[in-house]
């Protein structure tokens, strides 16, 4: 039930996605976008940032711009809260199952990316990995050399993905990793790498679920809630938070479902949450 339905109670937390939301491809918010921050903590409006964006990496990007927020990472697979280092949400593969969802990627051909829980990288990769020479580029150091089936039976994996490949490649294994493994799969447009992206999380993962445990921990109802992005992987936050925020130019169910869009990031649309919110006071 969306906010056009029924009365909602006072807005309490704001989640929000990072890429082509709060910031655009360069990672740099505008700074009116910064400021909106401090101005709906005054609201007492706290807010979260929800990516498929790996720890550490937002951690760096968020505070290069003097931001510490909370925050769900890799699709809801973990939660962190980056002003004080608390960890209030993980979930991860079971051995089991991070062994049968890699065995199903290499019986197409393909050698994921591994997102697992390490102190050296972010990534596991085997020899010949199957993600694009821009993405590996881009991981750097945060992307080690392991051997795949051994890391997928002995470490935490929190999601496997695929970056920068033909849409026709991986559409047959998402759909069978999500009829046959139960696993939360997203099959999208890479924006960065170009043609399409695979990542795969733990069944009953999504951003949602990471940000239902935050607010399971601070006694916020769903419908205190307010959620603004533009793609697949926000359609189920979008779905279940009292006010749905869409961002013109996003997937198309995006901007369906949405209650109120914003402009995208590089004209400044994030800062009009601000009045948004005032708003429904």
């Amino acid at each position: 039930m969306g906010y056009s339905d029924i009365l909602k109670p006072v807005i309490r937390l704001l989640a929000t996605d990072l890429d082509g939301t709060f910031w655009g491809p360069d990672f740099v918010p505008p700074p009116e976008h910064v400021a909106a921050v401090d101005e709906l903590a005054h609201q007492d409006v706290t807010v979260l940032a929800a990516t498929s964006r790996r720890p550490r990496v937002t951690k760096q990007r968020l505070g290069d711009h003097g931001l510490a927020l909370p925050a769900v990472l890799i699709d809801g697979a973990v939660g962190i809260d980056f002003r004080t280092g608390e960890r209030f949400h993980e979930a991860v593969f079971g051995a089991e199952a991070a062994r049968d969802t890699l065995a199903a990627f290499q019986a197409h051909g393909l050698d994921p990316c591994l997102y697992v829980d390490d102190s050296e990288i972010d990534i596991a990769v085997s020899t010949s990995p199957s993600t694009c020479a821009q993405h590996l580029e881009r991981l750097g150091r945060m992307a080690g050399t392991r051997d795949l089936a051994e890391t997928a039976m002995t470490m935490a994996v929190y999601a496997f993905s695929v970056l920068g490949l033909d849409r026709e490649v991986l559409a047959p294994l998402a759909r069978e990793l999500a009829d046959a493994y139960g696993t939360t799969v997203v099959l999208f447009p890479e924006p960065d790498y170009g043609r399409f992206g695979l990542i795969v999380n733990p069944q009953g993962v999504s951003k949602w679920s990471g940000i239902e445990a935050y607010c399971t921990l601070y006694g916020i109802e769903p419908d205190e809630v307010a959620a603004v992005g533009d793609g697949l992987n926000d359609l189920e936050m979008l779905r279940q938070a009292g006010v749905r925020i869409g961002v013109r130019g996003g997937c198309y169910e995006i901007v369906e479902m949405a209650d109120f869009l914003i402009e995208p990031p590089e004209r400044g649309g994030w800062h009009k949450l601000v009045g948004i919110l005032e708003s429904l006071r």
